[in-house]
């Protein structure tokens, strides 16, 4: 039984007369990592700050099924006071939560972060680093992350992402939202896409493969068809209407197989991708446009 840590029922988020978000309905399991994908404006920051409770829908429900009364919420851009030190504002947030310290000064060895500096002499790189072990302070069962690794250097990025990956091998559950789709290759389960402010993609990520070839005839792909690939999908295989693009959704093990047959068939093989989410957000924002 699939067992929810989020769910939201027609969740609308008006300003004055205008309405932001339209009818937001989203479903988020144990587990899951969710990637929020949208344009500047789209109300991707709008809908994580309603998710978070820091604004009220206008219409709509929220459910947050959590054991702790808390979930790991970092914000793109966040104040705070820069007369404490690092060390000083932590100790503030995990006392908030009545959560022990010593795994979040753990994490500052780990993100080389000095808790004795204050944080008005931090970069904003540094200021990234400290809300994310904020967030993951007290260990929530649940995280919303907007932006989590902009502005970040090379290093610092690559940290945060392992530390995104661990929480959710630890079961946890999260929502992400970021305009770099590379990171979100990595680290998501599920994608949705919010278009000024309408959810109009939210699917679990199956990954596929693109066969660039020689002409292939209707008979090789209905022999192809024939074949078991166990993918749940009611058609593995298909073709382009030029006959020279393959899609296969099949396992990165099955890649193998189906690149033997082809050659058995005499179709020559000029190159084979992997669908990442770029792909995906531009076939969406293809059949839109049709």
């Amino acid at each position: 039984m699939k067992q929810y840590v989020l769910s939201t029922e027609n969740v609308t988020k008006s300003f004055q007369n205008t309405e932001i978000l339209h009818d937001i309905n989203l479903s988020i399991e144990q587990g899951e990592v969710y990637g929020l994908i949208g344009e500047n404006g789209a109300g991707k920051t709008t809908l994580l700050r309603v998710l978070s409770g820091l604004m009220k829908p206008t219409k709509g429900s929220i459910q947050l099924k959590v054991q702790k009364p808390y979930i790991g919420y970092m914000p793109q851009s966040c104040r705070f006071d820069d007369g404490l030190t690092v060390e000083e504002t932590i100790r503030f947030f995990t006392k908030l939560r009545n959560a022990d310290m010593k795994e979040s000064f753990v994490l500052l060895d780990v993100l080389k972060l000095e808790g004795r500096k204050k944080v008005k002499h931090l970069s904003p790189g540094q200021q990234k680093k400290l809300q994310i072990v904020i967030a993951m302070a007290g260990n929530p069962d649940f995280y919303i992350l907007d932006e989590p690794t902009a502005g970040l250097d090379p290093m610092a990025t690559v940290e945060i992402k392992r530390i995104i990956k661990n929480i959710h091998m630890k079961g946890k559950s999260i929502l992400i939202s970021s305009h770099i789709l590379q990171d979100m290759d990595e680290i998501c389960t599920n994608i949705a896409i919010l278009d000024k402010g309408y959810l109009t993609y939210n699917k679990e990520i199956h990954p596929y493969y693109m066969f660039t070839t020689s002409i292939i005839s209707q008979e090789v792909v209905n022999e192809l068809l024939q074949e078991d690939w166990k993918t749940g999908t009611a058609e593995a295989i298909s073709v382009d209407v030029y006959r020279t693009t393959l899609t296969a959704h099949i396992s990165r093990e099955q890649v193998p197989t189906l690149v033997a047959r082809l050659c058995e068939c005499k179709v020559h093989i000029y190159e084979v991708k992997e669908s990442n989410i770029s792909q995906l957000v531009q076939e969406q924002l293809h059949i839109k446009e049709v």
